[in-house]
């Protein structure tokens, strides 16, 4: 029974870790491009760019351009600005389809590649453009899943090691089996985080170049990951913070004394300073609110290893006081792990609200948490996560307060239960793609101008820094077209900024016309006015969002 339960809990409390700092795959993806996809085009650019919804980084970039042969029709300076993508386009291109092929790494470390294609003049007869592709690395999913585990365990055993001596473990002297034990906790905790820091430029590169693990041992395209990716000027970082810390480490156990609080200062600073730059690396620096989220990372990082590694390494160490019933080994174990509650208790709240911060920047609105895969499966983990923090609160209330001798095998063999179907749920979620914001649609509404005469106005697409279409429509309640105006034009109205522009006559009751003044994302006031050849005039107002 006692090995289930070691083993049950480990599991359990570890899975729980990995759940709240899963990495689901959430990519980078395209927003505008110039030429967009399947546009067809009178005239040859002189420049093809993308536009992405995060910055995207400048190691591993590739943007070829090529004709229908395949034949590459740009000059090979790609350039990337922020969001941005870009190449100069040779001149004088023939009338032809073309196509964008991309290849980049995103903020946050994921790497993706697609196609958008375009035409130049009149297309033969039957000649049809391919569709835009995208496409997100899948290939290394195994081996980073790996790393993770490997990282987040180790990173959570050392810190609640740390803590037991820093804070939480007062005995009158330190017995031979817990000193051994506690030599063993941290030689498992840095190997496990020295394999995880030392694969994970390999893995890295691996993602980056959408090669094979294999392939990713090549010099050079590690060089380019430690010289062009925010990935690999990191990890130079935490390798020399893990030296340190292994130093640190070795000195404390070389000296014996494990009470000293101060030998364990530096070993502490420099796994923060490793945990500090983990935050720096994955979703959060994608997010657009980056401070925040980097910070909320950290907290919840943290969090997780003070409660998860504090449980962990004080059943490891102390397991002999678990079911004695009286006695010094019962005394050191049960006040030990009072002391570790009220830290437990602080860092539940704080991943309680890091997890909400991180999950409110990742999940776009209520209907993605409850309609997509990744929001209902969080749902599912929120409520097993609030059930063990019920049988972990049980547990204490009901020993410390209650003052009950007993060793509640029911609610343990359930929380063992509830692990194996974290264990399940994880598999799964790991993999998962997180929400994303819904593309914006054209603008499509509807106003009456008086009685039996009403208005519709499309703005499409809707994007920012392209051309967009503003199309006016005048119908009667049988939604025949009116008689036509004398004039009709567009007020754009965003904060100080405000221009306006004439529609031209398209057909009966349809008046359009194309500009760029949709110039920047945001809340934008729209009025259309009407001056008919009475002198009747109307202001009609509208208002969307351009993201």
């Amino acid at each position: 029974m006692r090995i289930k339960y070691f083993s049950g809990v480990f599991l359990a409390f570890m899975l729980l870790f990995m759940i709240n700092v899963s990495n689901a795959s959430a990519h980078a993806y395209i927003v505008n491009s110039n030429p967009s996809e399947n546009e067809s085009l009178d005239e040859a650019p002189k420049k093809a760019s993308i536009e992405y919804n995060e910055k995207i980084q400048s190691g591993f970039a590739v943007f070829n351009v090529t004709n229908s042969a395949g034949e590459k029709v740009d000059k090979g300076n790609v350039e990337v600005n922020n969001k941005t993508l870009s190449v100069d386009l040779q001149g004088n291109l023939k009338d032809d389809v073309y196509t964008m092929e991309w290849r980049v790494v995103s903020a946050d470390g994921h790497s993706i590649s697609g196609l958008v294609p375009f035409s130049i003049g009149e297309l033969p007869e039957g000649v049809e453009l391919p569709k835009q592709q995208y496409t997100a690395d899948t290939s290394s999913m195994v081996s980073v899943s790996i790393n993770k585990v490997f990282l987040y365990t180790g990173l959570s055993v050392f810190m609640g090691l740390v803590l037991f001596y820093l804070v939480w473990f007062r005995p009158d002297a330190l017995e031979q089996k817990v000193r051994i034990r506690s030599k063993r906790v941290a030689a498992a905790a840095l190997t496990l985080i020295g394999i995880s820091l030392l694969s994970f430029i390999i893995i890295q590169t691996q993602v980056n170049a959408g090669v094979s693990f294999f392939r990713a041992w090549s010099p050079s395209l590690l060089i380019e990951t430690l010289k062009s990716t925010k990935e690999g000027t990191i990890w130079a970082i935490q390798m020399l913070l893990y030296i340190v810390l292994l130093l640190a480490v070795i000195y404390v156990f070389k000296k014996g004394e494990l009470l000293k609080r101060r030998l364990w200062i530096l070993p502490l600073i420099s796994f923060i300073g490793i945990v500090v730059c983990k935050a720096f690396i994955g979703h959060p620096s994608s997010s657009p609110y980056e401070t925040v989220a980097i910070l909320m990372d950290f907290f919840h990082l943290t969090a997780a290893s003070i409660w998860l590694g504090g449980i962990i390494v004080t059943i490891f160490l102390l397991k002999e006081g678990i079911f004695a019933k009286e006695g010094q080994q019962h005394d050191v174990y049960w006040n030990t792990l009072q002391s570790y509650s009220l830290w437990a208790l602080f860092t539940v709240a704080v991943l309680a609200i890091s997890g909400a911060v991180n999950g409110s920047l990742l999940i776009p609105d209520f209907h993605s948490l409850v309609s997509t895969t990744y929001g209902i499966t969080l749902l599912v983990k929120i409520g097993i996560f609030v059930l063990m923090i019920g049988f972990g609160a049980y547990h204490l209330v009901s020993r410390t307060l209650l003052s009950r001798q007993k060793f509640y095998k029911k609610t343990i063999i359930i929380e063992m239960v509830l692990g194996v179907l974290l264990l399940v749920i994880t598999s799964v979620f790991t993999q998962l793609q997180t929400p994303t914001l819904p593309i914006d649609q054209p603008f499509y509404g509807e106003a009456e101008i008086d009685y039996n005469e009403n208005l519709s106005l499309t703005v499409s697409p809707k994007k920012t820094g392209i051309q967009n279409q503003y199309e006016v429509t005048l119908f009667d309640n049988d939604r025949d077209p009116l008689e036509d105006p004398e004039q009709i034009t567009i007020e754009l109205k965003q904060g100080d900024q405000e221009t306006s522009f004439a529609l031209e006559k398209a057909e009966d009751g349809k008046y359009t016309s194309n500009n760029l003044q949709l110039n920047k994302p945001g809340k934008w006031e729209v009025t259309v006015h009407l001056l008919f050849k009475n002198l009747d005039s109307y202001d009609i107002p509208f208002e969307f969002n351009v993201r």
